[in-house]
């Protein structure tokens, strides 16, 4: 017994060992991305032992936020970061290419609107399903806050930089949005089109000018909403070098061709493939 407790005592004392050394690299932003950059992190973390990777939300503004002031060690975004964070000293790095989508509750009746419908909805100029042949029901526009990637991508294609309408449903997260659709009647929104690919039992795909969004679709150049997703660095607030190792191989995995060939299968497009697009980003 004596032996066996001390063979216990000596690896816990070597896991605590081991944790201490771990390298933890923080990522923070998009809720939209999430899902991709927490499998990347769970693979890695199975090679390398030594690594901790901690991703969590907060929206595209905030990781780039936080990654230029140091916040954490990986911003994730939906969108370029801006000027002053250019100059602040931030890295970019485009993971993926995200297709994003218009969804909607399955019983609007709706299931194509034209570019002009889409972007007459959101600003609020169309208020009834009705009005573009679905039910007589009126419609709930849920969007994501103005932290969110996945907001200022919608405002760019579907609103062409128009104001949305003022009567609409914020929610924090990617995941809310879609429960948020899901149990609300006359509800319509934007996400990653893997947001739909998981939850088609919940919710409804909406096609734009015809065009259903899929892969095939955004690499033909039929299909022409979406955006890279980014990573961000910011070398200089990395500051220990083992960190800083841990970061550049976590996004190497990530940029990896295994990788990139498994985000496929989770609705994105390898960043690759922008080098074929028809329609440009």
């Amino acid at each position: 017994m004596k032996i066996r407790f001390l063979a216990q005592t000596i690896l816990a004392g070597l896991l605590v060992t081991a944790a201490a050394q771990a390298q933890t690299v923080t990522v923070m932003g998009s809720t939209a991305l999430g899902p991709i950059v927490k499998k990347a992190a769970e693979d890695y973390m199975k090679a390398h032992p030594g690594v901790q990777i901690a991703v969590s939300g907060g929206g595209s503004m905030t990781g780039l936020n936080q990654v230029t002031s140091g916040g954490c060690h990986i911003g994730i975004s939906d969108v370029y970061a801006t000027p002053e964070q250019d100059k602040a000293g931030v890295k970019n790095h485009n993971i993926v290419v995200q297709p994003f989508t218009l969804i909607a509750h399955p019983g609007v009746g709706v299931t194509n609107l034209t570019a002009q419908q889409a972007e007459q909805i959101f600003t609020g100029k169309i208020g009834n399903w009705q009005e573009v042949g679905g039910k007589n029901q009126k419609i709930v526009r849920v969007i994501r806050p103005e932290s969110s990637g996945t907001r200022a991508v919608q405002k760019k294609t579907i609103l062409h930089d128009q104001e949305f309408s003022k009567d609409v449903l914020i929610q924090d997260s990617t995941g809310a949005v879609v429960t948020s659709v899901a149990t609300t009647p006359g509800a319509v929104s934007f996400v990653e089109l893997e947001h739909l690919e998981k939850n088609k039992a919940r919710i409804t795909g909406i096609a734009y000018n015809g065009v259903v969004c899929s892969n095939e679709s955004v690499k033909s150049g039929k299909y022409p909403v979406f955006s890279f997703g980014h990573a961000y660095t910011n070398p200089a607030k990395l500051g220990d070098p083992k960190v800083k190792q841990a970061v550049e191989g976590f996004l190497a995995y990530i940029l990896s061709s295994g990788f990139q060939q498994n985000v496929l299968k989770a609705g994105y497009l390898p960043v690759d493939y922008v080098k074929s697009l028809k329609t440009k980003l």
